[in-house]
């Protein structure tokens, strides 16, 4: 793939803002979580059958996605095209590919609203846990994040049925997401309901 050095500069920055930042603190929107995604675009991608040019501009996107967390819970996004932006035009990057860059990342915020496939990418990637076996564990960092950095507290009755509420207006965007992660999903709504 084109331009290896470029995703490698982008994992290398990125990693390092993040975890030089409250991001290591949380639970769920830190590092990992950004890896996480960055895995899930390029399957995603794959599966999708996305041109390599196509896939790098989802890599760089998926790095940055969430980096704005580091400064800002609200509107995050922003923050984070702006530090693509500034990072990928002193790569020397061209303005359409900046642009087409940060228009991935903006589809991120909720709630979603992808127009494009690179967009409808992302936006699943960002919530493949939604339809994993791990979704409860994924859910409960989610949580104590929300609670501990956002000041906003749940009973566990009010958030189970938060949980159910999203999962059941939910749906994947791509036709690679619907297929590997919707019948978990329908599981863990099941999961929850037999919660309350």
């Amino acid at each position: 793939m084109e331009n290896l050095g470029l995703i490698e500069k982008t994992k290398i920055y990125c990693k390092e803002m993040m975890e030089a930042s409250r991001c290591q603190y949380l639970p769920f929107h830190n590092w990992k979580h950004t890896k996480e995604v960055v895995e899930n675009s390029k399957t995603i991608a794959k599966g999708e059958h996305l041109p390599n040019e196509t896939i790098e501009e989802l890599i760089i996107a998926s790095y940055f996605h969430d980096l704005g967390n580091s400064r800002e819970f609200s509107n995050h996004e922003r923050v984070s095209c702006k530090f693509a932006q500034n990072f990928l035009s002193k790569q020397g990057f061209s303005i359409h590919r900046i642009i087409h860059i940060t228009q991935i990342i903006e589809a991120t915020q909720m709630p979603q609203n992808p127009k494009t496939i690179t967009q409808k990418v992302i936006c699943d990637a960002d919530l493949t846990h939604l339809g994993k076996k791990n979704f409860l564990i994924k859910n409960l960092k989610l949580r104590k994040e929300w609670a501990a950095f956002n000041n906003q507290k749940f009973s566990d009755r009010e958030w189970i049925f938060l949980n159910i509420d999203f999962l059941e207006r939910h749906n994947f965007y791509t036709a690679f997401a619907r297929k590997h992660f919707t019948t978990q999903k329908n599981e863990n709504i099941k999961l929850l309901k037999s919660l309350i």
